[in-house]
């Protein structure tokens, strides 16, 4: 979905990290320049990861489905320079995003 919009993208799994722990993830990130998106809250910790490449934390509800979670994420990058998403952390949410620069 993300990459039919133009974005270059990797995903975990195609790069055998599937089973990493953040800190391998967010080395990878760092190494490659990249910005993780992901649903896991962790990963807008700056105090657990003092270098951070940036993410995007999806924060919808359990029940969302795999087609509302890619509507709501491509609405938000189709609003949303990319300069504005990089060094990062932005929470996008059902009806609104948060942002904290780092």
């Amino acid at each position: 979905m993300i990459r039919s919009l133009g974005h270059d993208v990797e995903d975990v799994r195609d790069i055998g990290l599937g089973e990493a722990k953040d800190e391998e993830i967010v080395g990878y990130a760092l190494r490659n320049r990249r910005v993780i998106v992901t649903r896991n809250l962790g990963f807008g910790s700056t105090l657990r990861h003092p270098k951070h490449p940036g993410a995007i934390i999806v924060r919808l509800p359990h029940k969302s489905t795999s087609r509302v979670i890619n509507e709501r994420l491509k609405g938000f990058l189709a609003f949303v320079d990319g300069d504005r998403i990089r060094n990062s952390i932005i929470v996008v949410e059902l009806s609104r995003y948060r942002r904290r620069t780092l």
